[in-house]
């Protein structure tokens, strides 16, 4: 028990619930900013998301129960479709680090708000099952979204980056990567 309560309240882990709490937070509101500033943004917020859950604690969960999920497939997808909208054309990008990639004979295809979405929904139930205040629950909380980042988000948020990068670096120097019209 003194273990749980340790590694929930251990600085790595508090930088940690700050950083996804920031990002979650950014993208629900990603709609109120122009996308230069969202691309700008997510590329200085994706780094230290990237950084935080690495120096999450490797520890062992204390229950075999599933933890709650807070977001709801609506959401996700007003998420999703929120950024989709922003990038517009720039969403699409390449990806080479598919097992499929192997067996292609085209190029395959992710999007940048498909990404963020689907990291969006593991790190926002992190953050609000870290809310419900339960040193237990947070403790396990913790392992999970440790686990899915080294399975399954931590990709995610490295190759949306370097689509993201390209937008900003990559871009025709004449194309501001910013819709004119809206903003």
């Amino acid at each position: 028990m003194e273990e749980s309560r340790d590694i929930v309240f251990m600085r790595n882990t508090v930088e940690f619930v700050t950083v996804a709490a920031e990002f979650c937070s950014y993208l629900e509101r990603a709609g109120e900013h122009s996308r230069k500033e969202f691309v700008d943004t997510m590329l200085k917020i994706l780094p230290l998301l990237y950084l935080k859950a690495q120096m999450l604690p490797e520890e062992e969960r204390n229950s075999e129960e599933d933890l709650e999920d807070f977001v709801s497939e609506d959401s996700y997808e007003v998420l999703r479709i929120s950024l989709s909208d922003l990038l517009a054309e720039k969403d699409t990008y390449l990806d080479v680090f598919v097992e499929e990639m192997k067996y292609s004979d085209t190029p395959i295809t992710k999007n940048i708000s498909e990404d963020l979405a689907d990291i969006y929904q593991d790190v926002k139930n992190f953050v609000c099952l870290f809310r419900v205040g339960i040193n237990e629950t947070m403790h396990d909380a913790i392992i999970d979204c440790k686990e899915n980042f080294r399975r399954y988000w931590g990709q995610r948020l490295v190759n949306t980056q370097r689509a993201l990068h390209d937008i900003a670096y990559n871009t025709n120097p004449d194309d501001d990567y910013s819709e004119d019209d809206n903003f």
